[in-house]
């Protein structure tokens, strides 16, 4: 039998724990290896570092999978690994929250590129970015579409632009305002109908499979028009609502055409 480490001779004893080792020094040689071998104790992860763009990213994340009605700061808390207690450093209230949040995803429209000069075609894209907003982040709608939403400077780039694009001598202020509620307007009612809930009533009626409640009250001799346009069933799932955001934009900008100045309106 030899030595485990350099692998001299061993005499073994008669009796009693057999020799592994030739000498002290191989003994304490093969001491250190084993030593050196093991490894040190694994020390806990600490949790990321919590930030407030962090914080709004998960936040945003978790509204767009569930929405906000469920949003709270325990549960960002739990997704990013940390106490609650720390999140109410960066937002004192949901209120808060919700406005960075507002101002996070409000950053994602950039301004418009610089061929765009026609009030008309900037109009035009400033309502197409607040939809496809509406696509990407659903839960934005219901924050935006209130009459004191929350505000930030991603917000007012937003708005100066819009009225930027308004901003022609002969329109009041009050004129400037109503048509930007209007074209703002279209697009935020066009979104309702892709809500979850109301997606949820298009999807439960067949086109063919009308009730008799909603059958009497197409009554065509009482309501002509609504049983010839309706009686085949009720617009359903594949209603084509960026065709009708486009149709609707042409049909408002039209209308906005008019009451400019003519020399203006082009």
């Amino acid at each position: 039998m030899a030595c485990e480490i350099c692998a001299a001779a061993l005499a073994q004893p008669s009796r009693g724990r057999k020799r592994r080792y030739c000498s002290r020094a191989c003994q304490a040689r093969a001491y250190r290896a084993r030593r050196d071998a093991v490894a040190p104790p694994r020390r806990t992860a600490r949790p990321t570092r919590l930030t407030t763009v962090g914080i709004l990213r998960a936040a945003v994340d978790l509204a767009d999978r569930d929405g906000i009605d469920g949003l709270s700061m325990r549960r960002i808390a739990s997704e990013l690994g940390a106490a609650t207690a720390g999140l109410y450093r960066h937002f004192p209230d949901r209120e808060a929250l919700l406005a960075g949040m507002a101002e996070l995803v409000l950053a994602e429209i950039r301004p418009p590129a610089a061929h765009l000069t026609d009030w008309r075609a900037r109009l035009s894209y400033e309502a197409h970015e607040e939809w496809q907003l509406y696509q990407r982040h659903p839960w934005m709608l219901p924050i935006l579409a209130r009459t004191r939403p929350p505000l930030g400077p991603a917000l007012f780039d937003i708005l100066e632009r819009s009225f930027a694009a308004l901003d022609h001598r002969g329109l009041s202020r009050e004129a400037m305002l109503a048509i930007y509620l209007s074209f703002s307007g279209l697009v935020q009612g066009l979104a309702l109908l892709t809500s979850s809930e109301r997606a949820d009533r298009l999807h439960a009626i067949e086109p063919t499979e009308l009730p008799d409640d909603l059958l009497e009250l197409l009554d065509p001799t009482i309501r002509p028009v609504l049983h010839r346009l309706f009686s085949d069933g009720p617009p359903g799932p594949d209603l084509d609502l960026d065709r009708i955001l486009d149709d609707g934009l042409a049909l408002l900008l039209d209308g906005i055409s008019i009451r400019l100045p003519s020399s203006l309106s082009q």
